[in-house]
């Protein structure tokens, strides 16, 4: 939540498309077939009616180099197209002096290549893709939200919804596993991102890329174009106590097509890549990691790899080749070192006359998507040679195979599209147990032992397989072990389950399918029992589990959020499925109950005229000559329009696309040539339109390709687009020309030559960066596109510096309210009402904060979690994660709010009740926050989240019971820096374990043992002395807490010089975003107000003896900080100290006196401004310091030494001043109500006697006068106090005036 929380409108359920057809309807004239067969000349400039332009689009002519260009692109280019797209022409004309639109067809499917076959719906979750959310799929706005609880409860609920930060259309979800007990889920997706979630709150604990459709196998010197791989499968092993991920990918025409039967010439090409998944302490930490052990290319396809554990141990990786024959290998994780090196061009030596399927080990480093390091280049896994244990299937090529692990033996059945195996493997030894015909068969999955379902696209068979003899007499399992026989299918059932989308085996014997039934989507479990008897009911064996919001009844078209984009802090405009755009604020957003109709009714501002489909991928441009700002947006039909930011009016439209708009880019800079003051307007397929924003002219368009498009390269008139297939073309932008395609390694080498301006397809030109943010640009799924992310942080420390402005306009008021009412509207979204009623009062009335509506996730690096919750308490029963996240964002914005006089107290008791009661008042199933998470937050965030998370922490410490925090730091204490090796000291989870045990051993020290102390107390120097440590500021916040503690341990006095030097080091490379700096400071003070001998004993020694002259300078920089910062503490101290800093002057050493004579200086003049007790004559160079004793020493800065002391007084000095000519010094005591007065000229006798005081007039050592006063209780004051209540004021040279409090004395000296 820190990272960013999610707050997420009631969003509307979906509805029927309205308009038929799974391809977006073209412009005119027509789009062509395909991207490539399109002309580069344009007519002249379009023209602008009505402010909409009614001039067709012309798609760009080609101008290939025929020699350079592959095959496919001059088929292309000759006509032949390889996929057709189907559109239908959409003219916009102009009669009667009125805008006629034609109707438009909706985009049904997201435009990816997965999408061109027929929807697969396996048995097995792992084995079916899902299917990515639809363009055309509106929501009904009646006030329903997103999560459905239903009424009467079914036996299911939404638990929590994940969208991966990388989701949406060409990246579904093709495989989920659950690991580790179910404690944790793996998703692939088919662009190779794997993630794992935590099953208890959703949250992104690892996620990393296995290789993208364009990803080079084989090495990344080939300057040749890539297959384009879709990952399809994720299996997991647990192999030497490991937990193992194989993720396997096949080439988009594996994927795509039928499977065919096979033929002499067709091999399929298939990758897989090996993960090991460490949690907790299987990792050897409390850091869970994700990381690549090594990565393979073969022949045969992706759904025939798998990893088998063998009855000795031993772990087989298995594969099953083109020609249907079942290969295996040995694997072994973590080769010993002395293991020589394999060449990669090597091949192994084979037992059997067959080609080797694995090309070789790759290791190569790869993108991560979290805070991973990039892989080393040494493979973690060997694998033995390959060996062909027989032949599965005999004339096509592989459907899929399921696999059952049954003591030692490897159960599989593997089919074809038209054939079936079912198998035993066992200690490289294969058997067949039975083969049949079969058609139309989508999946199959082990149900148990001997019991199988086969999946069609109506219904599922259930087969149990029975051993027979010849004469088909089925055999008794229980009377016979090992049977060598033959196997029969009986089947036991069929259940109709009808059309569906997905479906996968729960817990035995129940099936879940995914189906959508009248418009509603449900979640229906069917029972595979058989029957007990033939009357039994077929509803019997099935129920709904789950369904969505019921859809219309009266069939009508609702109005549907489509898309939103945040204009500013406290404007969002949402595009609709009618085609409009409409403006809301955030208070109307997140308003109690309020219906979306009355709310679409409500906008401060609409759009007219609305388009012919849903508004997405909403952009902001400006244009550069006049300033104006304009809303850039497309529909799912394929046009591109444009709005006015400030009126809404509709400038101008084009309908150019076969597939939607996705991304928006300008490029500015010396290199940008032509285009500038153009913006890119990129379409799902790499489509691109060239559209100037001054005058609203369509340039051009710029054909897109089978790969994803990468980057976009600019430099002068060339235009230079790299995809993922490590491809790239090169077009003329000056000429409108199409140059040459070239090789990946090509295109680097004329970017290495300068001159070039690229962007990727992630970068976000036209989106302004706000603390609002959408999660998605487009229509991808209802629950997204309603769904807001807050940086809460970034808004909060904003808000903190603008209120800590000095107002001094109108403006400048107006904006610190309008703060104050954000901060409240926030808060009244984060607060779970209904635990106590009087916080709730509080609330309400002190602070008030208005109900919200809205509800609340938790983005983290990987994903968006959206937490569905009948009551508000049920926020901090999820898990320490989200209860640490709520609570901390609650106090940040508290803390802020704080600041504001009025709400000081009403803040402070709620953020008391936050921190300390929930748990109480929540009861048993309250999750206390999560101190890992608190403390891994706190690495990365600014002072204002600093002291929230120290606050929440604290607390939650605090709530620990003894045993609990024993059980804490036994955890964490193995894995402190001085413990580990040299190349772990710096790891996160190093640092995580030193924060949580060393605020355990500050508060709690007496639970930990001497050895445990001693390792915390190195680490915390060990990091404080490393000047090149990032976790330094660690160190300085552990010794503000703990000095008392760790000043045990070690050495105290070189803490505290590193303290000196890093609070006053000034060199660029001591600031850093942690402001190091700052937090020394912050515990120094600390630590001078617990233990000031310790620290005035270090401060004066340094000060004489310093190690180096630097180190003298930062200490007195210390001194004259510390003056103006906390003069208290330096009170009791003072003369020790004075007598140092006079010392340093010695005028016998000049270059140090040299050294720190301005800072001396400057010490000595804060000194005497703040304290009363010390006073300086500028004439004589004299310095009286009074002590608590009663003595004054008078010193002579000119030589730096003492002169003499002065005692008349019995009891603390309050105060002492100089006559104005330097010939009287009077010295106060409050204590015993006596002035004194001292005669300090120079006389004839000093002169020989020079350490002697002067005669005071009469003999002995007696004060030349004493005067006593009585002011009462005026008189009885601190230290503190003296330091602004005790002045002196002369008004003659013989006359003083003295103020105490509001009584005014004077003297005559």
């Amino acid at each position: 939540m820190m990272e960013r929380f999610e707050v997420t409108q009631p969003s509307p359920k979906p509805k029927p498309s309205r308009r038929p057809g799974r391809s977006s309807r073209s412009g005119t004239p027509p789009t062509p077939a395909f991207p490539l067969s399109a002309t580069f000349n344009v007519s002249a400039r379009s023209r602008i009616v009505s402010g909409i332009t009614t001039d067709p689009v012309e798609a760009p002519k080609n101008y290939v180099d025929f020699d350079d260009e592959p095959d496919k692109l001059k088929d292309i280019l000759k006509g032949r197209t390889p996929k057709e797209k189907h559109g239908v022409s959409d003219p916009i004309s102009e009669k009667n002096g009125r805008l006629i639109k034609s109707p438009a067809a909706s985009i049904t499917e997201p435009a990816s290549s997965s999408n061109h076959r027929k929807p697969r719906s396996p048995l097995s979750a792992t084995n079916s893709p899902a299917r990515t959310p639809s363009f055309s799929v509106p929501a009904s706005p009646k006030g329903q939200e997103s999560f459905t609880i239903l009424d009467p409860p079914h036996e299911m609920s939404l638990r929590y919804h994940i969208i991966p930060s990388k989701s949406g259309s060409g990246r579904a979800v093709r495989s989920v596993r659950m690991l580790q007990d179910n404690r944790f889920i793996a998703v692939l997706h088919e662009t190779g991102d794997i993630y794992v979630f935590s099953s208890e709150d959703g949250i992104c604990v690892a996620c990393v890329h296995a290789g993208g459709v364009g990803s080079p196998v084989g090495g990344n010197d080939r300057d040749v174009p890539d297959d384009i791989w879709e990952w399809c499968f994720l299996s997991v092993a647990y192999v030497e106590q490991s937990t193992i991920l194989l993720a396997t990918a096949a080439t988009d025409a594996n994927t795509s097509a039928p499977t065919p039967d096979m033929d002499e010439s067709s091999t399929e090409k298939s990758q897989g890549i090996m993960l090991e998944f460490l949690a907790g302490d299987e990792a050897g930490s409390a850091e869970i990691k994700l990381s690549i052990l090594g990565q393979w290319e073969f022949d045969g396809p992706a759904k025939g790899l798998g990893i088998h554990i063998e009855s000795d141990k031993t772990s087989t990786l298995y594969s099953i080749n083109s020609q249907g024959c079942f290969l295996v290998r040995q694997l072994c994780l973590r080769p010993p070192p002395p293991s020589p090196p394999i060449s990669a061009n090597a091949e192994p030596e084979h037992h059997l006359p067959i080609p080797n399927p694995f090309k070789g080990m790759m290791s190569r480093s790869t993108e991560h998507l979290s805070h991973e390091k990039n892989l080393k280049n040494e493979p973690k896994v060997t694998l033995d040679e390959v060996h062909n244990v027989g032949s599965l299937l005999s004339d096509s090529t592989l459907s899929g195979l399921c696999t059952r692990y049954v003591e030692g033996r490897l159960y599989g059945i593997a089919w074809a599209h038209r054939e079936m195996t079912v198998f035993v493997y066992e200690a490289r030894s294969l058997k067949v147990l039975y083969q049949t015909s079969i058609s139309c068969v989508e999946d199959i999955e082990w149900l148990d032992e001997s019991t199988y379902a086969l999946t069609y696209d109506d219904r599922v068979e259930v087969y149990q397989l029975k051993r027979v003899t010849t004469e088909d007499e089925i055999v008794d399992s229980s009377t016979v072990k090992n049977w060598s026989g033959c196997f029969h299918p009986d089947l036991l059932r069929t259940l109709p389950i009808g059309p569906h989308n997905a479906i996968t085996l729960a817990s035995p014997p129940n099936l879940i399918v995914i189906k959508v039934v009248d418009g509603q989507r449900q979640l229906v479990s069917f029972n595979v029992v058989p029957k007990p008897s033939p009357e039994s009911l077929e509803s019997e064996c099935s129920r709904i589990l789950w369904h969505s919001n019921p859809a219309p009844l009266n069939g009508e078209p609702k109005i549907t959020l489509t898309s939103m984009f945040p204009l500013d802090l406290d404007r969002i405009i949402q595009g609709y499925s009618d085609g409009r755009l409409r403006q809301y604020s955030i208070p109307q957003m997140s308003r109690k109950g309020e219906n979306p109709t009355t709310l679409s009714s409500s906008s401060t501002k609409t759009s007219e005229p609305a388009l012919n489909g849903y508004i997405i991928a909403l952009h902001l441009v400006q244009n550069q000559r006049t300033k104006e700002k304009y809303l850039l947006g497309g529909a799912d039909d394929g046009s591109i329009a444009f709005w006015s930011s400030s009126t809404f009016e509709l400038c101008a439209r084009w309908i150019m696309f076969t597939t939607p708009l996705v991304k928006v880019l300008t490029f500015e800079g010396e290199t940008v040539g032509p285009l500038r003051g153009c913006v890119l307007c990129i379409a799902r397929d790499g489509t691109i339109a060239v559209i100037v924003v001054d005058g609203f002219q369509f340039l051009y368009l710029i054909p897109g390709a089978a790969a994803p498009l990468q980057r976009i390269c600019i430099g002068g008139d060339s235009l230079l687009l790299i995809y993922l297939d490590r491809r790239a073309r090169l077009w003329d932008v000056q000429t409108k020309e199409f140059r040459r395609s070239m090789g990946h390694q090509k295109a680097q080498e004329m970017l290495a030559q300068g001159g070039w301006t690229c962007m990727t397809m992630e970068q976000d030109t036209c989106i302004p960066s706000l603390a609002w943010a959408s999660i998605a640009p487009s229509f991808e799924g209802r629950d997204a596109v309603s769904t807001l992310s807050l940086d809460l942080e970034r808004l909060v420390v904003d808000s903190v510096a603008l209120t800590k402005t000095i107002s001094t306009s109108r403006d400048e008021i107006r904006n610190i309210l309008l703060t104050l009412d954000r901060l409240r509207l926030i808060l009244s979204i984060l607060l779970t009402p209904g635990l106590s009623d009087d916080i709730d009062s509080i609330c309400d009335g002190k602070l008030k904060v208005m109900s919200s509506s809205a509800t609340v996730g938790l983005s983290s690096d990987g994903a968006t979690v959206l937490y569905p919750v009948t009551r508000p308490r049920d926020v901090w029963c999820i898990s320490g994660n989200v209860s640490a996240a709520r609570a901390l964002s609650i106090i940040l914005v508290l803390r802020a709010m704080s600041l504001f006089e009025e709400l000081s107290e009403a803040t402070n008791t709620v953020i008391s009740f936050y921190s300390t009661s929930v748990g109480t008042c929540v009861g048993e199933r309250y999750q206390p926050p999560s101190l890992e998470y608190l403390a891994r937050r706190w690495f990365t965030a600014s002072n204002e989240l600093r002291q929230a998370i120290r606050l929440v922490f604290d607390a939650t410490l605090a709530r620990l019971s003894d045993q609990e925090a024993i059980a804490v730091a036994e955890k964490w204490q193995h894995h402190v820096p001085t413990l580990q090796p040299d190349a772990e000291r710096e790891s996160i989870n190093a640092a995580l374990a030193l924060f949580i045990c060393g605020c355990i051993a500050s508060e709690k020290y007496t639970l930990l043992s001497t050895n445990s102390l001693t390792d915390i107390s190195k680490s915390i120097t060990l990091y404080l002395h490393d000047e090149s440590s990032v976790y330094r500021v660690l160190a300085i916040d552990l010794c503000s807490r703990g000095f008392h503690v760790w000043q045990h341990y070690v050495d105290t006095m070189e803490i505290l010089r590193s303290l000196f030097m890093l609070s006053t080091n000034v060199r660029k490379d001591f600031i850093s975003i942690q402001n190091v700096n700052s937090q020394a400071r912050l515990a120094v003070l600390s630590i001078a107000s617990n233990n000031i001998q310790l620290f005035m004993s270090t401060l004066c020694l340094d000060i004489l003896t310093p190690p180096t002259l630097e180190h003298r300078r930062s200490v007195m920089q210390i001194v004259a900080f510390l003056i103006r910062k906390r003069p208290h503490i330096l009170q009791p101290t003072l003369p020790r100290l004075l007598e140092a800093v006079i010392k340093s002057l010695d005028p016998n050493s000049t270059t140090n006196r040299d050294a720190v004579l301005d800072t001396a200086t400057e010490i000595i003049g804060y000194v005497v401004k703040t304290f009363p007790t010390v006073d300086f004559h500028m004439e004589t160079q004299r310095l009286a310091v009074g002590s608590n004793e009663g003595a004054v020493v008078m010193y002579d800065l000119k030589t730096a030494i003492r002169l003499y002391v002065l005692e008349g007084h019995t009891k603390q000095i309050s105060g002492c001043s100089f006559s104005p000519d330097g010939r009287r010094l009077v010295t106060l005591s409050l204590s015993e109500s006596l002035l004194l007065v001292w005669k300090v000229g120079s006389s004839f006798a000093s002169f020989f006697n020079p350490g002697a005081p002067p005669r005071q007039g009469h003999g002995g050592s007696q004060p030349f006068k004493t005067l006593n006063f009585n002011i009462g209780s005026e008189s009885d004051m601190s230290l503190t106090e003296t330091l602004e209540l005790v002045n002196f004021e002369w008004v003659a040279d013989r006359t003083v005036r003295v103020r105490i409090r509001e009584s005014i004395l004077t003297f005559s000296t």
